[in-house]
């Protein structure tokens, strides 16, 4: 029953999981968080105008926002895959 143990001073230090690979993600998160935002009450604010109930000027509004979020995330893999390509 001889085992050898090895001492935590001989393995590296696990990286840390909350460190993300690329931190300039968050800069780009936020502006596309407010860029879609902005859609949002954009279109809103055109259909309040528009003479529509204020729950569907929130639905629409809603919609606006969750279609350029996936938009602007959908753009990023492909800047990527052109950038390694160049």
């Amino acid at each position: 029953m001889n085992t050898q143990h090895r001492s935590s001073a001989q393995t590296a230090p696990p990286t840390s999981a909350s460190e993300p690979a690329n931190s300039s993600w968050i800069p780009w998160l936020l502006v596309m968080v407010l860029c879609s935002a902005l859609v949002a009450v954009c279109v809103g604010f055109l259909k309040v105008l528009d003479g529509t109930p204020a729950s569907g000027a929130l639905l629409s509004a809603g919609a606006a926002f969750g279609g350029t979020a996936l938009l602007c995330l959908a753009v990023v893999p492909v800047v990527q895959q052109l950038r390694q390509r160049s």
